[in-house]
């Protein structure tokens, strides 16, 4: 049930692809519906949706959207890469069922000249060196929860670094606020990637390498303990930021405003990634390789947590049988965090810190999630996305946090109009390190998605997708979703 504002570039960093053509607008409407087996809605039919399927079926939903750019400049006379344009989008979703629902998982304006741009909403993007159509999830921002709104400013794509542009860089850095939970209140998003690539763009050969930062930070709460918190309020003033955004500790310990826990843990709950990447452009196919190397402090900035992280290797063959079946990407990828810089918070001989306990925080204890969703890949896991048996008293909100996932899947085309989709996935889950999962739960979950347009009320395309998890960590479910969508303005 993948939407279309998902990326279909080469490879997602950062950003999307650019704009829409100048004074391109369109707006659709979608229907559908889902059911499965028992009342829990398989993985992938609702993994990576950015929050918009609920976790209990059945499901009815009503989505309809709007999109497009405006030139604020005339095209004619400045050359369309000096044009000053101006795009917007806006989404809804309402879903009906055990779990009634109403989101809005866009709602943005973005100004863009020459390679920038300046973001204000809350828009559907992953962040990562990834194959953001078939990959598991970005390690640190998947697109599994919704958006958080904020503003972002970056470079749209990558951007060359002199005429000859061997190097190029695709970046940005934003501000968000976190919605206000039972537990935390006004707490703040920091986020930033830098991204270089290294090779022209008509270069058969690219290398990538950079890094994405994120941080929930600030915010206030009556439940903090005293020894984490100065009267249940966390540094979030305008001085406290350069302490988030470049991971250092000024002030000193003695500050009254801060705690040592603040001081040993950089001021909020940083989670991240290191990408390096590779691709090369043959005669026959294209080749891609990248690796996101986690991290949830400053061991894993210092790689002491290897080989955490997810590597993955895509192949897009050129040729084909274009009357028949033609085979347009495969993905196979392998996620693995159970390292975490070792089992103990000190470790002899570092100055770091072990027990990284990825996506969990002591002040920040609904941990790396927004909306009830995980906002880094799906298959860490909430104590309420799995079955009841494993739902340990641990006192943490990410209760499967070790994880070894080999991933497959498949893009495909069948007679030049049926578009194909599969993802075969399969984990091995240890829960935490100071609470493992019993038996360590092995978990398959598969999807097969069809779609296609139909000659229907003057055109319509057609999703069709029938998904299934098998295993011990969740409930067996086979569940499916049928949607039509409508393009109802478009000019």
């Amino acid at each position: 049930m993948k939407q279309i504002y998902l990326l279909s570039t080469l490879l997602c960093v950062a950003y999307g692809s650019p704009g829409q053509s100048t004074g391109q607008h369109q707006a659709y409407v979608e229907a559908g519906g889902l059911a499965a087996s028992t009342d829990r809605t398989p993985f992938w039919l609702r993994a990576n949706q950015f929050g918009t399927v609920p976790y209990r079926a059945p499901i009815g939903t009503v989505r309809a959207g709007v999109g497009g750019s405006i030139a604020l400049t005339d095209t004619v006379q400045n050359a369309r890469s000096r044009a000053w344009l101006l795009r917007y989008g806006a989404e809804a979703v309402g879903n009906v069922g055990k779990d009634n629902q109403f989101v809005l998982p866009e709602y943005y304006i973005r100004l863009m000249h020459r390679r920038i741009q300046l973001t204000i909403g809350r828009r559907r993007e992953v962040v990562g060196l990834v194959d953001s159509s078939l990959t598991s999830g970005s390690y640190a921002w998947s697109g599994n929860a919704l958006p958080i709104p904020g503003i972002q400013f970056g470079t749209r794509g990558f951007a060359p670094l002199g005429r000859r542009q061997w190097l190029a860089v695709n970046a940005f850095i934003g501000h968000g606020m976190f919605a206000n939970t039972s537990f935390m209140q006004h707490s703040f998003l920091h986020q930033k990637s830098v991204i270089l690539r290294v090779g022209k763009p008509t270069s058969p050969v690219h290398v990538y390498a950079g890094i994405n930062h994120n941080a929930q930070w600030g915010g206030q709460s009556a439940y903090l303990d005293p020894r984490i918190a100065v009267n249940g309020q966390l540094p979030g003033q305008l001085r406290d930021f350069p302490n988030v955004l470049f991971s250092i500790r000024t002030g000193g310990i003695n500050n009254p405003r801060i705690t040592s826990f603040d001081y040993i843990n950089m001021y909020g709950n940083h989670v991240g990634s290191t990408d390096v990447g590779l691709d090369i452009q043959l005669p026959a196919a294209k080749l891609l390789l990248y690796h996101q190397h986690s991290f949830d402090d400053a061991s894993g900035v210092m790689f002491q947590n290897f080989p955490d992280g997810l590597t993955g290797f895509r192949l897009q063959p050129r040729t084909g049988n274009r009357a028949g079946f033609r085979l347009n990407a495969f993905l196979v990828e392998f996620l693995s965090t159970l390292n975490q810089s070792g089992p103990t918070f000190y470790q002899a001989n570092t100055h770091t810190k072990g027990a990284d306990n990825y996506f969990n925080n002591g002040q920040y204890q609904e941990g790396w999630t927004y909306k009830e969703h995980v906002i880094g890949t799906p298959f860490i896991t909430r104590r309420e996305d799995i079955k009841p048996a494993y739902r340990n008293t641990a006192g943490w909100a990410i209760v499967n946090n070790r994880v070894q996932l080999l991933h497959v899947g498949m893009q495909a085309t069948v007679a030049n109009r049926i578009s194909l989709r599969t993802k075969v996935s399969y984990s091995r889950n240890y829960g935490l390190t100071d609470a493992p999962l019993a038996g360590t739960p092995a978990q398959w979950s598969t999807l097969l998605q069809m779609g296609m347009p139909i000659d229907w009320l003057g055109g319509v395309a057609l999703t069709a997708s029938v998904a299934a998890d098998y295993g011990q960590l969740f409930t067996n479910s086979i569940g499916t979703y049928v949607g039509l969508r409508k393009a109802v303005w478009t000019r």
